[in-house]
């Protein structure tokens, strides 16, 4: 098995990849950007995007960016919690940004700045990432790939997919990995964001 994550090279073809897509789909998800931009700043009553810290490649820390679907201070009494199905904390103009996960589209400007890609596992918030690596072995392996807007985890699971099963998604990704995978998940995430529209 591999395990030391990508090598040199699959990093750099993984990263070409990356930009070509961007740049080559960037009239398809440059105005949908903006069309949830202005959806966001007529249904939200906090802000349309927020910053979140997540731990990324190699354990280090970066700053990623969603469209803002939770009330503000949504985590003001509770402290941090994991995302869950039905989650009051959503706003209800909002949920279905969720549902079909296109939240997460501010995430281009990440894999921009080489802090993600557009497929891998999804970045874990530092609060709960000791816990998790204490519970689940083989956790840190994570962290060999570059994180993901998108992964294997996420079209086969969902928000309350327990933590273990979606780390068996994230680890069979980090050893199978190879291009067509990559755009085999990303077809699949299409699918994915039509059938959970509300």
């Amino acid at each position: 098995l591999n395990t030391q994550g990508l090598r040199q090279h699959q990093r750099r073809l993984k990263r070409t990849a990356d930009l070509l897509l961007v740049l080559l789909f960037c009239p398809l998800w440059l105005p949908l950007v903006l069309l949830v931009c202005g959806y966001c700043k007529l249904a939200s009553s906090s802000g349309i995007f927020y910053r979140q810290t997540r731990v990324g490649l190699g354990g280090t820390h970066f700053e990623i960016y969603k469209f803002r679907t939770m009330y503000a201070n949504a985590e003001l009494g509770s402290g941090p919690r994991l995302s869950e199905q039905g989650d009051t904390r959503v706003e209800p103009l909002l949920k279905w940004l969720r549902s079909t996960r296109l939240d997460e589209l501010p995430q281009i400007w990440n894999v921009l700045r080489g802090e993600m890609s557009l497929v891998g596992p999804r970045p874990e918030r530092p609060e709960f990432t000791a816990q998790l690596e204490a519970e689940l072995p083989g956790y840190q392996r994570r962290y060999g790939i570059p994180p993901g807007i998108t992964g294997f985890a996420q079209v086969l699971g969902d928000y309350d997919t327990e933590a273990a099963h979606k780390l068996g998604y994230d680890l069979q990704y980090l050893v199978n990995w190879s291009l067509t995978l990559d755009i085999q998940i990303l077809l699949r995430t299409i699918w994915v964001v039509f059938s959970r529209r509300i």
